[in-house]
């Protein structure tokens, strides 16, 4: 009993040291968001952006502590089962809405100039690029890039002049197609 206080408070001073901030005792209740106005601002932005780090911390940091009291202290003698994903439902779900956030900060940031974050390896990469120059990972295609592509114009097999996509005969050299 008294190795399970001295463990958990060794726990807590080194996650304490970690990030050099001190373990959240209640988490927030909510979350901060960005307005229109903030998003114009580059201070702000940066503001809402450390505020959305710090944020991000302790809902690890809460999820983590969670996660070692429903897992790693020992029961009194019984077998520990494995904890269902519903006890950390709600830091979860809090991680993936600050980072989501996070995430449209950043993007944002990047768009501005001219790039983009690859997802799999966050290089930052320019707009255009279909692959990531880091990790080759293959962005996807969006369905207003293929409307772009140019459709191939139907040419004459014998004189190669443009024809019409419904022609029979060539209008150059009168050739049936």
């Amino acid at each position: 009993m008294e190795e399970n206080k001295d463990l958990e408070k060794t726990v807590e001073d080194d996650m304490s040291e970690f990030e050099g901030t001190a373990v959240p005792e209640k988490p927030s209740a909510s979350v901060s968001s960005v307005s229109e106005e903030d998003e114009k601002e580059p201070e702000a932005v940066n503001i809402n952006k450390e505020e959305l780090k710090k944020q991000l911390t302790e809902a690890y940091t809460e999820l983590g502590q969670k996660f070692f009291k429903e897992v790693c202290q020992p029961m009194s003698g019984r077998p520990r089962e494995l904890p269902r994903p519903s006890l950390f439902a709600e830091q979860v779900t809090r991680i993936k809405t600050i980072k989501e956030k996070f995430d449209a900060i950043v993007s944002a940031e990047l768009a501005a100039k001219g790039l983009k974050a690859c997802p799999d390896c966050e290089n930052e990469v320019v707009l255009a690029s279909k692959f990531c120059n880091m990790c080759g990972y293959k962005f996807p295609v969006k369905n207003d890039e293929k409307k772009m592509r140019p459709t191939p114009v139907p040419r004459c097999k014998q004189c190669g002049a443009n024809l019409e996509p419904d022609s029979v005969f060539c209008p150059d050299c009168g050739k049936r197609q």
